[in-house]
């Protein structure tokens, strides 16, 4: 059976800038493309450069619907809708829950 987490869990556990170690967090992330294909990205960081909008961005993922990251593989910087999330660090995300 495939392993499941809650929406709530993900975004708590992604707002960790940093791992109790030291280390940066680096998970990585499934979704789904606007044209419907899957996507993935292996190894991803909270963005803390990138700021969206004029008035800067609102940590309230809520109100902004979009997560903004950073790719470590490329060294650029991404952004994924909330819904379009599929899975972290391979667990499928329940967004019922």
């Amino acid at each position: 059976m495939e392993q499941r987490i809650n929406r709530r869990a993900v975004f708590a556990d992604i707002h960790q800038d940093v791992r109790e170690d030291g280390q940066p967090h680096v998970f990585s992330v499934g979704y789904c493309r606007r044209d419907g294909t899957l996507g993935q990205k292996a190894r991803v960081t909270k963005s803390r450069n990138r700021q969206a909008g004029e008035r800067g961005y609102r940590g309230n993922v809520s109100l902004n619907h979009v997560l903004l990251l950073y790719n470590l593989e490329t060294g650029t910087h991404f952004e994924i809708a909330i819904d379009r999330l599929l899975y972290y660090n391979g667990r499928r995300i329940n967004h019922q829950a």
